[in-house]
């Protein structure tokens, strides 16, 4: 297949390693240095084992994008607003896949006039070192479900991709978002402001309380959820990726801005139209935003 990636950070880079073995990728990335680069030295991945380069063409220009078998959009919700303008010149019977954390983006997704919509939502662990440079820090699985259209245009998509990078295909798109958004807006928010990996909210017990309690007031605003199963999950998470920092933790350390508006702000939003009050939600929510603004990276 000749796929499409937009964004050039640490899932962008991902996906353009793992699928570039397999299928013809073209990465598209915010600047133009960052494109050169890649084109000049290619992406490379590191693991526990080794570093591996992969050969991916990365150009700037949405141009480039016209002519794809599938477009994956690997922004930050944040920027899928300022996106909205280049996607709408997307050809509308070429398939997109979404794979942005929280619920909020799906409100974008119903303007779009594309045929085909599949959402996605991705489990593995990985970190940008450098403009071309990522570190894979642990294997998931990318969960994608339809949107809307036709999921026959990528029946065979899951038998054509690295074993190290598998795809899972389910019915309800709504489960895989809402299990991803309570896992992220426990684990996320809490390895920001303890500033811990995310190992230790399940190793220290005075952590696991709060851990614990803001998993249970979470999980009441969707009812859908098997409580019991998602902290199970929660807690597998966390053991697995127990060396890990938080995509949010990383975000601290780096002076950017977090995607604490997509997650547990989409929560207290929800919460809010429900009528329901999430004091523990609340007040995690107003420390990172405290957080971001203290440190001058807010957006004000």
């Amino acid at each position: 297949m000749k796929i499409g990636v937009i964004g050039g950070g640490a899932v962008g880079l991902l996906f353009s390693t793992y699928l570039s073995l397999n299928h013809k990728v073209v990465l598209l990335t915010r600047t133009n240095t960052q494109a050169t680069v890649i084109n000049e030295k290619g992406i490379v991945l590191s693991n526990s084992h080794k570093d591996m380069k992969y050969v991916v063409t990365a150009y700037s220009d949405f141009d480039k994008l016209e002519k794809q078998d599938l477009i994956i959009i690997a922004v930050k919700q944040y920027d899928l607003a300022s996106l909205l303008k280049h996607l709408l010149t997307l050809p509308t019977n070429t398939p997109l896949l979404f794979i942005q954390n929280g619920i909020g983006h799906i409100k974008l997704l119903e303007t779009l006039p594309h045929e085909t919509i599949f959402i996605g939502t991705v489990e593995h662990g990985v970190k940008k070192i450098g403009a071309n440079h990522i570190h894979h820090t642990g294997i998931g699985i990318t969960n994608v479900a339809l949107f809307r259209g036709r999921k026959e245009s990528l029946i065979d998509f899951p038998d054509s991709v690295s074993e190290a990078f598998p795809f899972c295909f389910y019915q309800n798109y709504r489960k895989i978002l809402l299990d991803k958004l309570i896992a992220n807006s426990v684990i996320n928010p809490l390895t920001a402001i303890f500033k811990v990996k995310n190992g230790s909210l399940i190793e220290n017990p005075h952590y696991y309380k709060v851990f614990e309690s803001l998993h249970a007031e979470l999980s009441s605003v969707f009812p859908e959820i098997d409580t019991k199963q998602s902290l199970e999950k929660i807690i597998h998470i966390c053991h697995s990726t127990k060396e890990n920092r938080s995509s949010m933790l990383s975000d601290m350390i780096a002076g950017r801005k977090t995607e604490i508006d997509a997650i547990v702000g989409a929560v207290l939003e929800h919460a809010e139209k429900k009528g329901m009050v999430l004091p523990i939600t609340a007040t995690i929510f107003e420390m990172i935003k405290g957080m971001e603004r203290e440190y001058g990276f807010e957006d004000i």
